[in-house]
């Protein structure tokens, strides 16, 4: 007999994952099955991360859990499937941290432009024990647990089409593809550019028509999604002002109902995946990088005044209008900034190749 988390009767948003595993034979043996969401897709540098992550599952259960992931936003939007999982209709969800605002503040403190200066920060904070209880404390509200992360492909960079960004003042006037994230939007909009949200999807279509100058995503979101093809995407400002990642919600109760040793295996075989991707990532990017640059794409960076110029703009005007709204206390950032720890010496972990 098959035990699941999930309920029997899926969400109609849903039944396209009901026609899929309904026919899977394989799914007979194993004694746990779990869904898993992705909504970015099978050529994300995410999918590694979850595809590792149901291989270990398999191996240590010796195939008695099994876990099903469906990338490509096969079981809806991020905002639906974290819904599903806050319901009980669904095992996990997994999209950016942008995208669970709707639901949840708890982790737009995250978004913070040049919150952190370095990947080693970035990761120490986000693999901290304290911050993590504080953010599961918020998400306690909405029936909520954290159950793992993944690098999306290093902090937000500015890609535009046709104008090249050479100064502080060139962004002003820019129309910038956002995410539903209010910092990001913040950020476009202390540059004196304007953010105008545009679910993924339909982002290469809006800067090919010109909707957009531009989007402001990760290396690894700019190749995956093909930008350097086709004339989209010439220029990548190296700015690194805005982290995100993908995060793995679960419902909590269902989580604390599992047997232990199902959850040992689940949680344990979480952390090696994301132990593993995180090695995984460093190369992916770089060679992400060379083949954009191989396509004709400029990558580069701004003189050492006009960078500081973006920054201290953005932070001036970003973070006290922020500072103290739900989700988002001094004292929460405070601990964020403690837990983040050294610098270190590998920068955001990948080569520019220049």
């Amino acid at each position: 007999m098959t035990h699941s988390i999930t309920r029997k009767t899926f969400l109609t948003g849903l039944a396209l994952a009901a026609g899929l595993i309904g026919s899977t034979a394989a799914i007979a043996e194993a004694e746990y099955t779990f869904r898993v969401s992705n909504v970015l897709s099978e050529q994300d540098v995410t999918a590694f991360g979850l595809n590792k992550f149901a291989e270990l599952v398999a191996d240590r259960s010796e195939g008695r859990i099994e876990i099903e992931v469906f990338h490509g936003g096969q079981l809806g939007s991020g905002v639906e499937t974290f819904e599903a999982v806050k319901n009980g209709y669904l095992d996990f969800a997994g999209d950016s941290f942008a995208n669970l605002a709707t639901i949840t503040p708890a982790f737009e403190i995250f978004h913070f432009p040049f919150l952190f200066e370095s990947r080693a920060q970035m990761l120490s904070a986000l693999g901290s024990d304290a911050v993590q209880a504080q953010v599961n404390s918020e998400l306690a509200d909405v029936g909520l647990v954290w159950f793992s992360t993944y690098e999306i492909g290093g902090p937000r960079n500015v890609g535009t089409s046709n104008v090249r960004i050479e100064t502080a003042e060139d962004l002003a006037g820019l129309k910038f593809r956002a995410s539903r994230s209010p910092l990001e939007i913040g950020s476009h909009e202390a540059w004196g550019a304007a953010g105008v949200t545009v679910d993924w999807p339909g982002t290469p279509e809006a800067v090919r028509l010109g909707m957009v100058d531009g989007l402001t995503v990760p290396y690894a979101s700019f190749y995956s999604a093909k930008f350097h093809e086709g004339d989209l995407i010439n220029y990548i400002l190296d700015l690194n002002f805005q982290n995100y990642a993908l995060v793995i919600a679960a419902n909590a109760e269902k989580m604390a109902e599992l047997p232990d040793d199902v959850r040992t295996i689940l949680e344990e075989s979480a952390a090696d995946a994301q132990a593993w991707h995180v090695e995984f990532v460093s190369g992916y990017i770089t060679e992400n990088i060379q083949a954009m640059r191989e396509a004709g794409v400029e990558i580069y960076s701004l003189p050492d005044d006009e960078y500081q110029k973006v920054r201290d703009m953005t932070v001036e005007a970003v973070w006290p209008r922020f500072v103290g709204n739900e989700g988002m206390s001094q004292e929460k950032l405070d601990l964020i900034r403690a837990e983040s720890g050294e610098i270190g010496t590998d920068g955001w972990g990948y080569s520019l190749g220049n």
